[in-house]
C-alpha cells in the first residue's frame, strides 16, 4: 500500500504576527492622523473666512453708524427750531405756519442697521468653538452684547417718535402738505395750548432719546474699530 506523506507549513513565529499588528495599527493611526489634521484645515479656513467676513461686517457698521449719527444730528437741530417756534406760534404768521408744518413732517427715528451676518452665522452654527483667539472671541461677544442694547434703545426711540406723531395728528392737517401748501391759508386744527405744549414735550423727549441713542452709537463704533484692529493683529490681516 501506498503511503501519502503531507506536506506541512512551518509555523510563523510569534514576532511576525506582531509585525503585521503593529503594521495594521500603524496605517489605522495614519489614517487618523490624516483625517484629524483634514479636519483640522477646514476648521482653521472656516475661521478665517469668519474673520474676514466680520472684518467686513465692523466695516460696514461703522459706515451706517457714521449716517445714522448724521441723520440724528439734523433731527436734533430740527427739533431745536421746532421747540423755539411752538413756544410763540402767530397764528396769522404764514411763514411761520408752514415751517412748523415741514419741520414736523420732517421729524423720526432713524434706524441704525448693523450687520448681524457673521456673528448670527457663528452663535446658530456653533461657529465661536472655531475662534482660537479667546481675546477676539470675547470681544466679538461684547460688541454683539452691545449691538443688542442699541437695539433696545431705537425701540423705546421708535415708540416715542410714532407717540410724537400721534400727539400732532390732532395739531397738524395733512392736506397742506400733500398739496405742497397751495391751498390757501395754512392753520393748525387747533391752537389749545395744553395741546400743543404736550404735543411739543414729545418733541423734546424725542431729541433727548435720538441724542442718547446717537451716543450709544459713537461708542459702537469705536468698538468696531477696536475690534477691526484686534482682529487684524492677531490674524496678521491688512
Amino acid at each position: 500500500m501506498e503511503v501519502h506523506h503531507h506536506s506541512h507549513t512551518p509555523r510563523k513565529k510569534w514576532t511576525h504576527y506582531l509585525w503585521e499588528f503593529l503594521m495594521l495599527f500603524l496605517a489605522v493611526f495614519c489614517g487618523f492622523l490624516a483625517e484629524y489634521q483634514l479636519e483640522h484645515t477646514i476648521e482653521h479656513s472656516r475661521e478665517k473666512a469668519y474673520i474676514r467676513s466680520m472684518v467686513e461686517d465692523l466695516q460696514q457698521d461703522t459706515t451706517e453708524i457714521n449716517r445714522v449719527v448724521s441723520m440724528i444730528s439734523e433731527y436734533g437741530n430740527s427739533s431745536d427750531t421746532l421747540l423755539s417756534l411752538l413756544e410763540s406760534i402767530n397764528k396769522n404768521d404764514s411763514g411761520q405756519l408752514k415751517k412748523i408744518y415741514q419741520l414736523h413732517y420732517s421729524l423720526g427715528a432713524e434706524l441704525a442697521s448693523l450687520s448681524q451676518r457673521t456673528i448670527a452665522q457663528l452663535k446658530n452654527s456653533g461657529g465661536m468653538r472655531l475662534i482660537r483667539k479667546k481675546t477676539v472671541a470675547d470681544s466679538i461677544t461684547l460688541y454683539d452684547t452691545k449691538s443688542q442694547y442699541l437695539s433696545a434703545i431705537f425701540k423705546s426711540y421708535d415708540e416715542v417718535s410714532t407717540e410724537t406723531f400721534n400727539s400732532g395728528a390732532v395739531i397738524f392737517d395733512n392736506k397742506y402738505v400733500r398739496h405742497s401748501f397751495k391751498i390757501g391759508s395754512i392753520s393748525f386744527l387747533t391752537y389749545d395750548v395744553p395741546t400743543i405744549r404736550k404735543y411739543a414735550n414729545y418733541v423734546y423727549t424725542l431729541q433727548a432719546i435720538g441724542i442718547y441713542y446717537s451716543n450709544y452709537l459713537v461708542q459702537q463704533k469705536a468698538l468696531a474699530i477696536k475690534l477691526g484692529d484686534l482682529i487684524k493683529k492677531e490674524y496678521n490681516l491688512k
